[in-house]
């Protein structure tokens, strides 16, 4: 079989299934259209919503949009210049009188606030430096030449940003419309195992393994990264406004 044939059969069992279209297919996987930031503001808010991205995180940290008085409407560098540490934001936060959904424990290292206060200072340290979403571009861009230098960014990130692991930087990367990235998570990972485009181990290793599949068969890593991450997790979210979840099983080839 040829290994497109792994890509073309993943779209096939989603249609099998009831309710699904191409249509609703099509809107996943071309997403990616209207994801990149307008601006700074955007790219730092989008930043923001990826750190809380660990389990019960967002259900502590509640609606970011009501942090945008304390993050001066989300920009970087005001952020950078006000707050020289994570517990002067932190402090801030306490004193302005607004209760988020989980608790305010600075003593406590595990506490989602405190890790959420180091991560929005690191990014705004990490975001400071750019002018306007051309020069981010522009940044990313240089890392995009070739196979190699595209693993170095999320490794980049992964270093100066509090809170972000590889995984996490490459999903950021995919998610606010570069198509050039997966992210190497439990369904893609078993996926990619299971259909032995890969044998690693490690997340390193299945970025590496599934982005060579992708350069391969002609297809955006992207897509590739959306119709296997449907496949495994039977979410549908791009469907006017509604989420809807399908019960699905690992796809079998």
């Amino acid at each position: 079989m040829e290994e497109v044939e792994y890509f073309n059969k993943a779209g096939d069992y989603l249609l099998s299934l009831e309710g699904v279209t191409e249509e609703m297919i099509d809107a996943h996987l071309s997403d990616w259209k209207n994801r990149k930031p307008r601006n700074i503001s955007g790219l730092f808010r989008a930043f923001l919503l990826h750190a809380q991205n660990r389990q019960g995180m967002p259900n502590s940290i509640g609606n970011i949009d009501k942090l945008g008085f304390l993050l001066f409407d989300f920009q970087p560098r005001k952020v950078a210049d006000s707050y020289t540490s994570w517990e002067n934001l932190f402090d801030a936060l306490t004193e302005s009188g607004y209760k988020p959904p989980g608790p305010l424990d600075k003593g406590n290292p595990k506490s989602y606030w405190v890790i959420y206060c180091k991560s929005i200072i690191s990014i705004a340290n990490f975001l400071a430096s750019y002018q306007n979403m051309d020069e981010f571009n522009t940044f990313v861009a240089g890392f995009l030449t070739n196979e190699f230098s595209r693993l170095a960014l999320p490794l980049l990130l992964k270093e100066e940003l509090f809170g972000f692991g590889f995984a996490l930087a490459c999903d950021f990367f995919k998610e606010i419309g570069y198509t050039e990235f997966v992210k190497p998570d439990t369904h893609l990972n078993d996926i990619a195992r299971g259909l032995g485009i890969s044998q690693a181990q490690t997340d390193f290793g299945i970025f590496k393994d599934v982005e060579a599949y992708c350069k391969r068969i002609g297809k955006l890593p992207y897509e590739v990264d959306k119709l296997f991450w449907l496949v495994g997790s039977g979410r549908f979210y791009n469907i006017n406004g509604l989420v809807i979840f399908f019960d699905l099983q690992l796809i079998k080839l």
